[in-house]
């Protein structure tokens, strides 16, 4: 038993600043069990419900100065303390500590190790716990309560194995309690309100049993994408009821800051109108705009009179709330630290905490480079092999937090640039706007113009009423055929209307729709259009208590309308790259020239 600790503590030795001269008490327990680290990590990492099926008390936490502050009651005993940040490398190690100023110890450090089994499919998961009691008393309890804990972890392992070797869902959760009659009269309520609108009804039925049955974890901050993989209901569709319930005030929409490092909520906005241009994240020590892509997300939660959904926790589960961060390691000052991280192929961001400088680390098949040395002073990329080793080098005066981390963004968050471009939001929600000081990204949009070719002679040979009666009849046109392609008007200016797309083929569709509608074939409409397309990055503002679009995109976009003839599409050779694009004009359309980076599209007869 000695020789197993020793080792193991070799591989993750103590500061000796927190031991302070005091022996700890050790327990080490090793797993192995038949699922790879790769199929056990995420299970092991949220660490919330990990803990709440082991049968350990909720607990209570509370940022203050970046710092996260923790409670609860374990067997009538309050325990109070701070907790270290945690290290990890992922599928590899966790590594937590607390410093306790209540409870039966004054620190403890947890380490979570996994080995691959190279002998069988398998994994060996090393449980490490080491405490530094606050009395003899509290060493005795300590003993006494980790001989219990010891046997829930294998009970607990054991049935996470089986459930994914059965495929089945790890971590049911406790159902919630169950509804009072008045709050099953409010869901009814809602339920006969809901059924009134024009709204899936896979998406309201699912709706209403996630607000009835769901984990109460889960429950507190609703993620509509996330939601709509787990039921196989339609994202849009899900959307369109969420903001129906909405408006009738069965769930509450949130503006959800995130911090672009840790990827936490920093504020919780209950309106647009409210969201500030600048923010702060303390754990991070960063400032950051609103203006930065990704920096807004947009969730939903239920009402209180429905379901009251606390924040719980059953552990602060950093790994599990920081996906994207593959490895974060503390580094002593004037040390270096190798480790080997398992990670895909791909671009990865490297950066200090608390540290604005990035560097970036390709990894990929067939690189000459097995190992990287990782030095932040050197301002440099890397590249490596993807089974590759990484030396941190930390040539400060102070111990360092490095991380790596990917590049990409979850698709499982509700973002402005797709709720901006919905167009139930726009109508359902006229009141939300920016404040004129915020400009927020929106990424990556279609912007479609559309005007009426010859505008002015309609109402020269129609006199103006009747002009008038026309212009309205094909803004009624122009309304169902862009929702219809997923996309939102923006604004309409005089005979002319500007929409936005999420996805450039969807504005291609639409553009060619419109041009359909408007062609000669169809005599009760009259008026001919041109078409213009562009696809770049855009800013939201607010214009006379609306949400606009802005920047070089949206301009040039206009501009394009002097190319443009009656009938015609024309875009920019952006639009012509985007995915499906080439492909679809060369099936649907007659002829597409180009001309100075511009393309025409003329359509079929």
């Amino acid at each position: 038993m000695k020789s197993k600790l020793q080792t193991f503590l070799n591989k993750y030795p103590w500061d000796k600043h927190k031991l302070e001269n005091q022996k700890p008490i050790e327990f080490v327990w090793e797993f192995d069990l038949c699922v790879s680290a790769k199929e056990l990590w995420p299970h092991l990492i949220d660490t919330s419900k990990f803990n709440r099926a082991l049968g350990l008390p909720q607990m209570n936490f509370e940022e203050i100065d970046g710092r996260l502050h923790g409670s609860t009651v374990n067997a009538g005993f309050r325990q109070a303390w701070i907790e270290d940040s945690w290290q990890w490398v992922e599928h590899e190690s966790i590594i937590g500590g607390r410093t306790y100023s209540e409870g039966f110890g004054r620190y403890v450090r947890v380490i979570y190790d996994l080995k691959e089994l190279s002998e069988s499919k398998g994994v060996r998961l090393t449980v490490y716990f080491g405490w530094l009691p606050r009395s003899v008393l509290s060493r005795l309890l300590l003993k006494k309560s980790m001989s219990w804990l010891k046997g829930r972890y294998s009970g607990l392992l054991t049935k996470i194995v089986a459930e994914i070797e059965q495929a089945k869902p790890v971590f049911e959760g406790d159902k919630p309690e169950p509804l009072t009659d008045l709050e099953e009269q409010r869901i009814q309520y809602y339920e006969e309100k809901m059924a009134q609108r024009s709204l899936d009804s896979d998406a309201v039925r699912h709706l209403f049993n996630f607000i009835r049955t769901s984990d109460e974890i889960d429950a507190y901050r609703v993620r509509v994408p996330e939601l709509a993989r787990k039921t196989g209901i339609n994202k849009i569709n899900l959307l369109k009821t969420c903001l129906h319930a909405t408006r009738l005030g069965l769930l509450h929409m949130s503006w959800d800051l995130i911090c672009p490092h840790c990827r936490g909520v920093r504020v919780e906005y209950t309106s647009l109108k409210n969201v500030e241009a600048e923010g702060f994240c303390e754990a991070c020590s960063i400032e950051f705009g609103s203006e930065k892509e990704n920096a807004l997300e947009i969730t939903f939660h239920i009402d209180k009179k429905i379901r009251e959904v606390p924040k719980v926790f059953y552990c602060s589960a950093e790994p599990s709330t920081k996906k994207h961060i593959k490895f974060q390691q503390v580094v002593e000052a004037g040390k270096e630290k190798m480790i080997s991280p398992s990670v895909s192929p791909g671009r990865y961001r490297l950066r200090v905490l608390g540290k604005e400088v990035y560097q970036y680390l390709d990894l990929y098949s067939g690189s000459d480079n097995e190992s990287v040395r990782w030095n932040p002073d050197e301002k440099k990329d890397y590249e490596a092999e993807e089974n590759f080793n990484i030396t941190l080098v930390n040539q400060s005066q102070s111990p360092e937090t490095y991380i790596m981390e990917d590049v990409g963004w979850s698709d499982l968050a509700l973002r402005p640039r797709q709720l901006f471009n919905y167009q139930d939001f726009r109508d359902l929600f006229t009141e939300e706007f920016l404040d004129s000081r915020v400009h927020l990204s929106v990424g990556k949009q279609a912007i479609l113009f559309t005007d009426i070719v010859g505008s002015s002679e309609v109402y020269l040979q129609n006199g103006d009423p009747k002009a008038f009666a026309q212009i309205k009849k094909h803004f009624d046109e122009i309304y169902p055929i862009v929702a219809a392609n997923d996309g939102a008007i923006v604004k309409t200016m005089g005979d002319s209307v500007m929409s936005a797309f999420s996805d450039t083929l969807d504005a291609v569709k639409a553009a060619k729709s419109l041009q359909e509608c408007f062609s000669e074939d169809h005599d009760e409409l009259s008026l001919r259009l041109r078409t213009t397309l562009n696809v770049g990055p855009c800013i939201a503002v607010n214009l006379d208590s609306n949400i606009d679009y802005f920047g070089r995109t949206v301009n040039e976009a206009a501009k394009l309308q002097d190319f443009a003839k009656s009938g015609q599409i024309v875009f920019t050779d952006a639009v012509w790259q985007e995915s499906g694009v080439e492909q679809y004009c060369k099936n649907y359309c007659a002829a597409v020239d180009s001309l100075d980076g511009k393309y025409v599209v003329s359509l079929n007869s």
